[in-house]
Formats: C-alpha cells, structure tokens, sequence
C-alpha cells in the first residue's frame, strides 16, 4: 500500500469518528431539550427545604404573588422573614393540588412589613405609615381613658415601655389610621376571647347547675366535661372541670390617675388606768375622748378603665383626737 492509499484511509476514519461525535452530541442535546421541555415542574423551598411541588415555575410564583396580595397591604412593601426560592423539581417529584400548595405555603412562610412601630417592652403591637401616625395613636390612646378621670393627677402614662421605631411587622397588625390602630390596640373582638378549661373546687352551699350558671355552661356541657363524675351527689371539696372565659392580655395599658379628696376619721386612743380602789374586772370610763379628723388626698389608680387601686398622696390633720380614758379595777375580791 502506497502513501497516497493510507492518507486517504486516515481521512475516512477521521471523518467517520467525527460523523459519530457529532451524532452523539446530536443525541445528548435533543435529550436534554426533551427533558427541558417535559419537567417544567418546580419546587417552592423555604430556608432551603422543599414546602411545596407544583407544575411550573409560573405557578409558583403565582401562588407566592397571591399569598402577598391576601395580606390586604402593597405586595411590593411585603417581604418574607424566611429565604424562599424557586428551583426546578426532580422528575420524579409530584405536584400537589393548588389548594394544598396554598396552605403549605402559608404555614412554611411569614410575611413581614417595614413599617412604623408602636413597640411595647420590646414587642410591635401596632404598625402604621409614619412616626407622626404612631405618635398621635399614642395621644389617642391617653386621651381615650384620661377623659374618664374627673380630675388627673398628671398626664395619663403607660404601663409598659413603649417607644416608636421603624421593624419588620406582621402585616395583619397593620393599620392605615391613627384610629383603626386605636380600635386594634383596645377593643376586643370576639374571636379573641377564648375558653379555658380549669378545675374547680366545690364549696358549701354549691350545687351543679350553680356551677354551671356560675361559668356560663349548660348542665349538658358540665356532664361532658366531668365524664365519671356524680354531679348530683356533689360532696364539699370535690374537684370538678369547668371552661370560663379568657379574655387576652392587654396590647398596651394606659394608666390613669383620678385625683379626689375625702374626710376620714381618726379613731380616739384608749388610755387604760389602773385604780386599787375598784375590785378587779371592773372598770369605768374616766372620759369619753373624742376622734381626730384628717383631709386626705387620694389618687385612683385605673389601668385601661378598669380600677386597680388607690394611692394616698397627701394626708392634713385637721383635728387631734383626745384619749378616752378608762379606770380598771386591781383590787382582789374579798
């Protein structure tokens, strides 16, 4: 085989090894475009871990467009307290329902505002657009208990530690006006108050409808919460179940100070003497005595309205009381 011959089979196989590279290139991309094309199923992860599979990626954002848009404030403004991302699922993987993505979603995932905070003892309690609303919230507050008072110690304070800062909120606390936060801040809406179970122990006199009438319970709710317990045959001391209302703990106190004045009397001392004139056990009042009168100045101390206690700021004697004076016999009986 001459030169010419062998170049010329160099050539052939050169060219048939690239004729199969470029087939198998061929395949690999046509598989891989397939593959592209037929799993557009996404996953929603959260701090990196997998809440949520749905059938593309546009219905994953979607679902997380809506869930901002469901808080009722600019979805813009809203942001996630955790990581969340879209990634592309495995094949394998399974999307779920839209409904079940929807609550997945909701219990994986918080939403939270940059707003203006009303923050007690280092907690938002209310948000609103701007300082200047925060403040006048806060003035709207003083002023909705503080005109309850006849007359004020001093300006109505606050209980907790309050100040008014920019911080991430819930968008649910969130208020447009001074008195929609107002309204959220002290009026209790109904869902609020809850029922909780308690043990109750039997005193004299009780029966159980007057236990049931005591906590608001039919007698049908009292047997269901005592199953195995004689209600009829109630014995004083006897622990019983019962559910009372629970009201929620305040968002914020406004503490009211309602200066008065009252007359008091000051009872009169007892001087006692001894007398060896006058048999023992018996005895006689030398002189009546007479009380004392003094002028004090109370405060009444109300914490959202409701009265707490009382404060003495300033007591005045107006008369000293005298003694009354009583003779007691020491002599022995003969």
């Amino acid at each position: 085989m001459n030169e010419k011959a062998v170049i010329e089979k160099m050539r052939k196989q050169i060219l048939f090894y690239r004729i199969a590279l470029g087939l198998l290139v061929l395949i690999i991309a046509l598989w891989y475009v397939q593959a592209r094309i037929g799993n557009n199923k996404a996953l929603v992860l959260v701090n990196g871990k997998p809440v949520a599979c749905v059938a593309s990626e546009k219905e994953a954002q979607e679902l997380l467009r809506d869930f901002k848009a469901k808080a009722g404030c600019d979805p813009r403004e809203i942001q996630f307290k955790e990581d969340v991302v879209i990634a592309r699922a495995p094949r394998d993987a399974k999307p779920v329902s839209r409904h079940r993505a929807e609550n997945a979603i909701r219990s994986a995932i918080s939403l939270a505002l940059p707003k203006w905070a009303i923050i007690c003892n280092g907690k938002p309690v209310v948000a609103l657009p701007s300082r200047t609303a925060a403040g006048e919230t806060l003035e709207l507050a003083k002023a909705r208990f503080g005109r309850l008072a006849k007359n004020l110690c001093e300006e109505p304070q606050f209980k907790e530690k309050v100040t008014v800062d920019i911080a991430l909120v819930a968008p649910s606390i969130y208020k447009k006006t001074p008195e929609e936060a107002v309204k959220y801040l002290f009026d209790i809406e109904n869902d609020e108050i809850r029922q909780a179970e308690s043990v109750y122990s039997v005193r004299q006199g009780d029966t159980a409808s007057r236990i049931a009438k005591l906590f608001g319970l039919t007698m049908r709710d009292l047997w269901s919460l005592n199953p195995g317990v004689n209600l009829n045959r109630l014995q004083i001391g006897d622990k019983i179940k019962v559910k009372s209302l629970v009201c929620p703990e305040p968002k914020l106190t406004v503490v009211v100070r309602d200066q008065s004045e009252r007359l008091e009397r000051i009872p009169a001392p007892v001087h006692r003497v001894s007398s060896a004139r006058m048999y023992l056990g018996k005895s006689a009042e030398l002189s009546p005595g007479r009380p004392g009168l003094r002028r004090v100045k109370i405060a009444t101390v109300y914490e959202n309205g409701r009265k707490v206690g009382i404060e003495v700021l300033e007591e005045e004697i107006l008369r000293q009381p005298v003694p009354r004076r009583i003779v007691e016999g020491i002599k022995p009986r003969p």
